[in-house]
Parts: structure tokens; sequence; C-alpha cells
């Protein structure tokens, strides 16, 4: 299986994102073009697709920029990826729409595991959420220059010394 870019733009849009999220930041599709050194024009391209499906919010204006709809907890990588991905063929007889030029076409079952595959995959995929796509949140939000000198709980530190109430990446 073989993601694409724009793919690879989407998840680290959403994961940029996730990172501003706890205290409900927008960020401006330049400073996500800054931080990853990616063409503006593609991440334009992002975030309309990712508003259009309900994943990020985005406001216009002086002070506009996008964000995360849903907590990261709440949104599945598996999700990001079936809006980013048009296709997920792994050969050509899996394009319906295609003439089956294979003369074992008829007989072969190779195709049927190669279905079943793909479902695992994106099966795995929807059982990672975008919060457990960042496994050291700190360094991430440090790296991506979204730190602003208050630190970023990890999902375990969280949970384990923060109490019940308390949201797992919360700053504190």
């Amino acid at each position: 299986m073989h993601l694409t870019v724009y793919t690879d733009y989407t998840l680290r849009v959403m994961m940029y994102l996730a990172l501003k999220y706890p205290d409900g930041d927008v960020a401006t599709i330049d400073e996500i073009a800054g931080a990853y050194g990616i063409s503006r024009n593609h991440l334009t391209k992002i975030i309309h697709e990712l508003s259009q499906v309900g994943l990020i919010e985005t406001t216009r204006g002086r002070s506009g920029g996008a964000r995360l709809a849903r907590a990261p907890g709440e949104i599945s990588v598996g999700e990001i990826v079936r809006v980013a991905e048009k296709d997920f063929s792994v050969v050509r007889c899996h394009d319906m729409s295609v003439a089956h030029d294979c003369a074992i076409f008829p007989a072969c079952n190779l195709r049927r595991r190669l279905y079943l595959a793909v479902d695992a995959f994106l099966h795995e995929l929807d059982t990672m959420t975008l919060r457990e796509a960042i496994a050291a949140p700190t360094v991430a939000a440090s790296v991506l220059g979204v730190a602003d000198g208050r630190e970023l709980v990890p999902v375990a530190v969280s949970r384990a010394h923060g109490g019940p109430g308390r949201r797992a990446g919360v700053r504190s």
C-alpha cells in the first residue's frame, strides 16, 4: 500500500492542528507551510477539503485560520486517510471501471485477498486516533514551532498524574 504525498500532507496538517487543539488556537496556512516546508498551494487545497468534510473549521479574516472540529482523540487516522486518498486499488483489476485485460481474471482469487488486505490496513488505521499519532507532543510542538513555553502533557502522563477530570494532552 502506498499513500500519496497529498495524504502525507493531510496527516501532517491534522497533527499540527492537534497540537494547537487544547487551547482552541487557529493555525494559518502560512504557519503550517513554514513549519513543514510545504507549498502553500498544496495546503490550501488540503485545508479546503478538510473543512468541506467537517474535520476542521476555518475562519476568514485577519485573525482567521483553521482548527480541529473535534478533539484529536475523537478523530481516527483511518478517517483522515479515507478523506485524502481517492483510490485504494492495489492492482489494476481492483478498478471495476477498467477493462480487464488479464487472461486469468475470471479464475483469480488474488483480487479478493487484496481487497481484504486493504480493509485490514484501513481497519488498523481506524484504531489509531489523531492524538495517538503524536508519540511525543512536547517534542513535536517544539520541532514545529507550536510550543509557546507551556509543556504539552503526553497522553500516558496526563492519565497517570492528572486525575480523572483532566483531559489528555492539555497544556499545563
